[in-house]
C-alpha cells in the first residue's frame, strides 16, 4: 500500500529557503496550505481508485418501496441523488487534485494553474446547490418535528404537504446539478450517432458567473478576484505565458536572454507560482473540505429520515 500523497518536496524547500522574496500574504497561504493538504490527501487523494455506487433507473416511489421494502420510498430516492451528487464531486476532485499534485512536482505550472481552476470551479458550483439543499432540507426537518406535535390530524396533513413539496424541491436542485449541462444532448446525439434519445430538450446549466459571487457573499472570502488572477494564468494572456518561462537574464544592451519551457526545480518559477496562486489554491482546498464535512452530514440526515427517523436540524 503506498504512503500519503505529500505536497512537492522541492516546492517547499524553495519557499522555505526564499521568504524574503514572497508576498508576505502569499507566504500565509502556502504556509496553510501545506497544514490542511494531508486532510485533503485523507479525503480525497488517497480514497480508493474506484468506487461502486447504486443509481436508480427508476424515480417511481411505489417501485422504490416495493423493491427495497424502504419505509420513506421519498427519503431513499433523495438520498442515493444525494449519494450521487458527493460521490461524483469527490471523484472529480481526486483526479484533478492528483494531477494538480503531479504537475506541481513537474514544474508544469502552466497546467498547474489549469488544473487549479478546475478544481475551484468543481468546488464552487457544487457548494452553489449544496447549500440550497441544505437550506431546504434544514426548513423540511423543521416541518417534521411541528408536524410530530401537532394533535390536528388536518393542520398535521398540512404541514406535511409543505414538507413533501420542500423534498422535491431538494431533488429538483440534486437532479438539476447531477445533469446540469452546456450543451444539448439530445441533440448532439441524434447529430452525431443519428440516435434518438428520450433527455430533455431543455438544457440545464449553472454558470460560474452566477455561483462565485453567490459563495462570495456568504462566505465573506474574496473568490471573484481569485477567480480573475487563475483564468488570467490559464486564457491565452500574458500570465499564462509568465507560467512557461524558464530565466530572463540580459543579453546584450537590446536584447535580453529568455529560456522558455521546463521549469523541474525552477526555484524562480516556484516562487512566482507561489505567490500569485496560492491563495486561489487555499480557498479551493478549504472549501472542498468543508463542503466534504456538510455533505456527509446531510447524507447523515437522509439516512435516517429512510430509516423512519427523524434527526435534529441540520446546521
Amino acid at each position: 500500500m503506498s504512503g500519503p500523497n505529500i505536497f512537492p518536496i522541492w516546492i517547499v524547500d524553495a519557499v522555505n529557503k526564499n521568504q524574503s522574496q514572497l508576498n508576505s500574504k502569499s507566504k500565509e497561504f502556502f504556509e496553510n496550505i501545506i497544514d490542511i493538504f494531508p486532510h485533503f490527501d485523507q479525503f480525497f487523494l488517497s480514497i480508493p481508485a474506484t468506487s461502486d455506487l447504486g443509481v436508480l433507473k427508476s424515480y417511481d416511489a411505489s417501485i422504490i418501496q416495493k423493491n427495497y421494502e424502504a419505509a420513506s420510498p421519498q427519503e431513499f430516492i433523495l438520498l442515493s441523488t444525494c449519494e450521487l451528487f458527493h460521490f461524483q464531486s469527490i471523484y472529480q476532485l481526486r483526479e484533478l487534485g492528483l494531477s494538480l499534485l503531479s504537475s506541481l512536482t513537474n514544474g508544469q505550472f502552466y497546467v498547474s494553474a489549469i488544473l487549479n481552476r478546475a478544481m475551484f470551479e468543481v468546488v464552487c458550483v457544487n457548494y452553489y446547490t449544496f447549500r440550497r439543499v441544505e437550506q431546504k432540507l434544514k426548513q423540511c426537518l423543521e416541518y417534521l418535528h411541528t408536524a410530530a406535535k401537532t394533535r390536528s390530524p388536518t393542520e398535521r396533513k398540512n404541514i406535511l404537504k409543505k414538507y413533501y413539496q420542500g423534498t422535491y424541491e431538494i431533488f429538483s436542485s440534486l437532479s438539476n446539478a447531477n445533469s446540469a449541462s452546456s450543451i444539448n444532448w439530445k441533440r448532439y446525439y441524434s447529430e452525431k450517432y443519428n440516435v434518438i434519445t428520450s433527455a430533455n430538450d431543455e438544457v440545464k446549466k449553472i454558470h460560474i458567473g452566477t455561483v462565485i459571487p453567490d459563495l462570495e457573499k456568504v462566505s465573506g472570502l474574496p473568490l471573484s478576484r481569485a477567480y480573475e488572477m487563475l483564468s488570467e494564468f490559464v486564457h491565452p494572456n500574458a500570465g499564462s505565458k509568465m507560467l512557461i518561462v524558464n530565466t530572463k537574464r540580459p543579453h546584450d544592451v537590446v536584447m535580453d536572454r529568455l529560456v522558455i519551457g521546463d521549469n523541474k526545480d525552477n526555484v524562480e518559477a516556484a516562487l512566482f507560482y507561489t505567490d500569485h496562486v496560492a491563495e486561489s489554491m487555499f480557498y479551493t482546498l478549504t472549501l472542498a473540505l468543508t463542503l466534504f464535512d456538510r455533505e456527509q452530514k446531510l447524507i447523515s440526515a437522509l439516512a435516517c429520515l429512510v430509516s423512519g427517523k427523524i434527526p435534529k436540524v441540520v446546521h
